[in-house]
């Protein structure tokens, strides 16, 4: 199948690189009514040595996910208003062994889910990877305040940060 058509192995490549895309949050049960999320990008931003050393990984801990840091610009924002989410983890393994990460996202408005997205991030190596994508507020949203829940993890442990924002 690769023979016939290269092009393919390019477009497996990218959609790994940079996710399937095109997720939508439907709290309303509108055709075109919900957040929609673009694609991910993941770029591998400090290698195994630095992200080992950093955190004094010693192997016989086995892996360690972590959930460092997710960050929401802006977090004010108007209906129609593209916002962006940048996650931030580090993944440590001995051997620099490679492992399947699972990225979800669940959007809760006065303590109700809109919904859940998943980005699976297979086969990521020791280090430090940071995550962006951008998603859009409908124009027709509730105003009020939003938390977006956002959760990695891997066959060994899992890591959780929410983060609000306000819709006006």
């Amino acid at each position: 199948m690769w023979q016939k058509r290269p092009w393919l192995g390019l477009l497996v490549v990218a959609l790994m690189m940079f996710g399937s895309g095109g997720w939508v949050f439907n709290p309303a049960n509108k055709p075109a009514g919900g957040f929609v999320w673009s694609r991910f990008q993941t770029q591998k931003i400090q290698e195994e040595e630095a992200s080992l050393a950093k955190n004094n990984y010693c192997p016989t801990g086995g892996c360690v996910i972590r959930l460092d840091e997710v960050k929401l610009q802006p977090v004010n924002a108007l209906r129609g208003d593209i916002l962006t989410l940048t996650t931030k983890y580090t993944l440590l393994t001995s051997n620099n062994l490679s492992v399947p990460i699972t990225i979800s996202r669940e959007l809760v408005v006065r303590g109700k889910s809109l919904g859940r997205v998943k980005a699976m991030n297979s086969n990521n190596s020791s280090g430090t990877y940071v995550q962006t994508m951008n998603f859009q507020i409908p124009v027709d949203a509730e105003p009020g305040v939003y938390t977006l829940i956002t959760r990695i993890s891997t066959g060994f442990g899992m890591g959780e940060k929410s983060i609000e924002f306000l819709v006006n």
